[in-house]
């Protein structure tokens, strides 16, 4: 160099591409020391592995270290599901199939997905074989966008990913099927009434569950005792499900009976849906596992009309049941109730109605519905006028 200092480089073709790989300064490397570096790198070459330190470190990137940087990738976001994900991905991937963690992941193939996801579909595990298999076809993409976003977290942009092997993977057929389910009204009704029989704090959990019109209980335990206005009695959801950076504000009517819930409920700490005095929110499986024991005992009791559902199937049950007859609730207020399909440029840019009075009614009708109450004979005096 101009400046007098001596360096040493290789330079070279691999598939035709000239490059340059530095080995070092002179005096710190010889000129032997140099020539036996540059004997290594044209050893590699003739392997057809890359020489270059970037791209040796994209190569050498595991699988694992692609799954890992996905969760990263999640938690810099602000996605409340961060941590789940990387158990899943621990739990049904690193620890079930600790070759393939360590496998390059730029040597992941179709076959390597479909063994992961397959294990899971074989023990009957089909919402969590769907959910890994979301997983991996979105780590692999977010990855391939990362070459162009200086904005991603070093670790994916590191990855140098170009292909997604998962995105053959087939959706899991069957994986959504407990949501299709709904209980007939003398179910839903039985339901309710083992509900109400709950050793506390699973009655009021579960009581406030269904009068809040089954809002998922992801959504639920995030709740604390700031997102509660006794006196206008409602209650904010942070609702942070799908693509968003920043969660949606969901609003949702307290009625008299789910304030007495959260009342019971009480404790010294700051979660709402807690067992235990609000000092940290239920585990992810409390709803259904609280469903579960009402559904064995409405089972032994004669009371289960069509067979297996789940605390998904409630949601399901409450939609269903407030669109029919005698109730009728539209789509647009069953929508703005239980926050899904809020995500087009209407209801982003044009619609500023916040519903609140629509979902208020709405949920009157789900409780005189579980109660067995008749409904109101309004009459309509301008219309017979």
């Amino acid at each position: 160099m101009p400046t007098g200092t001596k360096t040493f480089f290789f330079q070279g073709r691999i598939r035709g591409e000239l490059i340059r790989v530095t080995i070092g300064r002179y005096p710190a490397r010889n000129a032997e020391q140099a020539r036996n570096e540059a004997k290594k790198i044209q050893g590699q070459l003739a392997a057809g592995i890359d020489p270059r330190p970037e791209k040796t470190m994209a190569t050498a990137s595991m699988f694992g270290d692609l799954m890992d940087a996905y969760c990263e990738l999640l938690e810099s976001r602000g996605k409340q599901s961060a941590n789940s994900v990387r158990n899943a991905i621990h739990r049904d991937v690193k620890e079930a199939f600790p070759k393939l963690w360590k496998k390059p992941a730029s040597s992941i193939d179709l076959d390597d997905c479909m063994i992961i996801v397959g294990r899971l579909v074989d023990d009957q595990k089909l919402r969590q074989a769907d959910k890994l298999r979301s997983y991996i076809r979105t780590a692999f993409s977010e990855a391939i966008n990362a070459r162009g976003d200086a904005s991603m977290p070093q670790g994916m942009r590191n990855l140098a990913i170009r292909i997604n092997p998962a995105r053959e993977l087939r959706k899991v057929k069957g994986s959504n099927n407990a949501k299709d389910r709904a209980l007939t009204l003398s179910e839903f009704r039985a339901y309710w009434e083992h509900v109400k029989a709950l050793p506390e704090p699973a009655r009021s959990l579960a009581m406030l569950h269904t009068l809040t019109g089954g809002q998922r209980q992801l959504q639920l335990a995030r709740v604390t005792i700031e997102d509660v206005d006794h006196d206008g009695h409602y209650m904010r959801i942070l609702d942070y499900k799908g693509r968003r950076s920043e969660p949606r504000i969901h609003i949702i009517p307290l009625l008299p009976e789910a304030m007495q819930a959260i009342r019971r409920i009480g404790g010294t700490g700051r979660y709402i849906f807690s067992c235990d005095g609000g000092l940290k929110p239920v585990h992810g499986g409390f709803m259904n596992h609280v469903v579960g024991k009402i559904r064995a005992q409405m089972e032994e009791s004669g009371q289960l009309e069509k067979g297996h559902f789940t605390a998904g199937s409630i949601r399901a049950t409450i939609e269903t049941r407030l669109v029919a007859k005698p109730y009728r609730v539209t789509s647009d207020v069953l929508a703005q109730l239980l926050s899904h399909g809020l995500g087009g440029i209407q209801a982003r840019h044009y619609q500023h109605h916040d519903f609140f009075d629509e979902k208020l009614e709405a949920l009157q009708m789900l409780y005189r519905m579980i109660e067995g109450k008749p409904e109101p004979n309004i009459i309509q005096l301008r219309g017979i006028a």
